[in-house]
């Protein structure tokens, strides 16, 4: 019974992420959302208390498989912080270019939107984001550590940075409808983490 009820729960809020993937959070229709999963209302409230509730479980829900994921690609394949870092931001590029809109960024498609809106889904999103940035930091830490990224930059600064810049080049990418502001941040990226024989005034 608690295997049926999981796999109920979790059906909505997949169902629900694709139709938000499309149509943002406020134009997912609470009956559309419902027709499309083949539930009952009362089904709906009986996992959830409100449209605002099941988005902040969507988003929970949403983040923590990011973050492991994050955590997966920061500590796996290349043997070097540097490289594993570059594959995310390479990663990140391939799912936002890919033409599904399931598996591109949530945080892009609703950020500023349920931000107005919401502020326990904002909340939520701001709490997320943070330790997105952190996890960053600590992946350049890891990088110094390992002689892969000069010691001189800031890791606690510019994790954060590095990825608000990149949720930014991800809206840009959007109005231009091109690749060109995930090439720039890419270009920028590089420039940001220089190995240590990129910076001459450390081994000088």
């Amino acid at each position: 019974m608690q295997t049926r009820t999981a796999s109920t729960k979790d059906h909505i809020l997949a169902t629900g992420r694709g139709l938000v993937a499309q149509r943002g959070f406020a134009g997912m229709g609470l009956n559309e959302l419902l027709k499309s999963a083949s539930v009952p209302k009362g089904s709906f409230y009986h996992y959830f208390a409100s449209k605002e509730d099941f988005g902040c479980k969507l988003l929970e829900q949403y983040l923590s498989r990011y973050l492991t994921r994050l955590e997966e690609i920061l500590t796996t394949g290349s043997p070097d912080a540097r490289t594993r870092l570059m594959q995310y931001w390479s990663l990140w590029i391939s799912t936002q270019t890919s033409g599904d809109v399931c598996a591109q960024c949530l945080i892009v498609k609703i950020g500023a939107e349920i931000s107005d809106v919401s502020d326990e889904m904002r909340g939520i999103l701001e709490e997320g984001t943070g330790r997105i940035g952190a996890r960053l930091s600590q992946a350049i830490a890891d990088g110094q550590a390992d002689h892969t990224i000069c010691e001189t930059v800031q890791s606690d600064l510019l994790g954060p940075a590095l990825y608000e810049m990149w949720l930014g080049a991800s809206l840009m990418a959007k109005l231009s409808r091109t690749r060109d502001a995930f090439l720039n941040a890419m270009a920028t990226t590089e420039l940001l983490l220089p190995s240590p024989s990129q910076n001459p005034k450390e081994t000088s």
